[in-house]
């Protein structure tokens, strides 16, 4: 990836990408095909462990990956990324301080990702049955909203929230038996736990459940897109996050295309189209591309408390695992 001068020479007229942001991508692929004369293919993916596994067998496939951060940092340890020229990438100067500063994705002074976004985790709340933002999460463990609150089926997501509610560190917990006795003790106030985007965005807007974890992303589509009551916070016991980023994996046939797809991407208008389209904040500050609304959507209050989602122990994946299977089967 080492180039003498921007633009990259020799630019390939094709571009793999695997970028889960569905209606991002097929945007991109037509107006940066368009622009470039490259004809772009995007596979979707639902779990990183689909495009890291090709990675693991040697890739030949893909050359450009929207990468949540925890897995990248797992990839540069495996020597499996490029690292970057961001030096001599224009749109690398439109990558705001905040989001630079999120995550591991430098080793040894080199940059092995350019920020696409970042992503919360948050608490999301029908704005019809409560007065204001629930201040914590003891609001899924309320009796009083029997019926009326979901989970997300994810071991980890799920895992961390108890973690968060008992007053662990999500990260590194230092009471397992405790996670697991909360999430089994919540369980019967469910409505249902939620595994497809869809399916947890669709009982919000049909206003099946009034509180319970939402992608930041899926809450602005339910809210700005079906005109559904909803909000997000981070309660008072924090609420986490990460970011994604684009990196272009070892062995990728098309490396100057993918490059150049890098520094097209972080140009201020098509970071806001990732934003309107998905809901998700862009690495690029966007706030004049965007209503007063979405504005005030998209700028978290400095008084939250986040914490970033690190990479997990093997110990600590394996013991939310365990925990998972035991609450969903009791």
């Amino acid at each position: 990836m080492d180039i003498e001068s921007w633009p990259p020479q020799d630019l390939e007229n094709k571009l793999v990408m695997w970028n889960w942001y569905d209606d991002w991508a097929t945007y991109a692929k037509n107006a940066f095909g368009k622009e470039f004369d490259v004809t772009v293919t995007n596979s979707g993916f639902s779990s990183p462990n689909q495009w890291y596994s090709k990675l693991q067998g040697g890739n030949a496939e893909i050359d450009n990956i929207s990468a949540t951060a925890n897995w990248v940092e797992r990839s540069i340890e495996n020597d499996f990324l490029y690292p970057l020229p961001v030096e001599k990438m224009p749109s690398w100067k439109n990558i705001t301080e905040r989001v630079k500063n999120v995550g591991t994705y430098q080793k040894e002074g080199k940059t092995y990702g350019v920020p696409e976004s970042i992503v919360l985790y948050p608490l999301t709340y029908n704005t019809n049955h409560f007065d204001k933002a629930p201040s914590s999460w003891d609001v899924l463990w309320d009796d009083a909203n029997k019926g009326k609150i979901t989970m997300w089926d994810n071991s980890t997501v799920s895992c961390q929230i108890a973690a968060l509610y008992t007053g662990q560190d999500p990260i590194n917990p230092g009471d397992f038996k405790e996670i697991e006795e909360v999430l089994k003790q919540q369980k019967p106030l469910l409505k249902t736990y939620w595994g497809d985007y869809q399916q947890g965005m669709s009982m919000f807007v049909n206003e099946e459940v009034v509180a319970g974890p939402l992608t930041m992303g899926r809450t602005y589509s339910a809210k700005f897109n079906e005109n559904a009551p909803v909000n997000y916070t981070a309660p008072k016991e924090g609420a986490l996050f990460t970011s994604d980023l684009f990196v272009i994996p070892k062995g990728a046939s098309h490396p100057m295309a993918s490059l150049q797809f890098i520094n097209w991407a972080s140009q201020q208008k098509h970071a806001a189209k990732l934003f309107t389209e998905m809901g998700y904040m862009p690495a690029v500050n966007i706030d004049n591309q965007l209503s007063k609304k979405q504005r005030e959507f998209t700028n978290w209050p400095d008084s939250w408390k986040l914490v970033f989602q690190k990479q997990l122990s093997q110990k600590v994946r394996d013991k939310y695992s365990e925990i998972w299977t035991a609450v969903k089967s009791a």
